[in-house]
């Protein structure tokens, strides 16, 4: 499940519960495009709750990375649980996409 708030900034914050795996990853794919589509170009997504993820649902952060590095926005990750923060390690992706432990923190990157 995923639930979309909206801070006072306009930077949304999309909240993922449970796994991004298999078809989960469609729903994940669509709340992202989704929130670009209606001008949210600064995307906090949180990782609290998703205890795995699969290659497909680290496509998806990485292309929507890529296109909000062409508008002019951001993306950033909160609070990934030790098997997601192993996965992103060992893809090297902690070298581009920015993590933050705190929900304050994630949105402090966007000023």
């Amino acid at each position: 499940m995923i639930d979309i708030t909206t801070d006072a900034q306009n930077t949304a914050i999309v909240q993922v519960n449970g796994k991004i795996i298999g078809n989960t990853v469609v729903e994940f794919r669509q709340a992202l495009h989704q929130q670009m589509e209606i001008g949210n170009v600064n995307l906090i997504i949180d990782l609290t709750n998703v205890p795995l993820l699969d290659s497909t649902a680290l496509g998806v952060i990485i292309i929507t990375w890529q296109i909000l590095q062409r508008s002019e926005g951001k993306l950033v990750l909160l609070s990934p649980q030790q098997a997601v923060s192993s996965i992103l390690e060992i893809t090297r992706l902690t070298s581009i996409l920015e993590v933050y432990d705190t929900k304050e923190a994630a949105l402090n990157a966007f000023t």
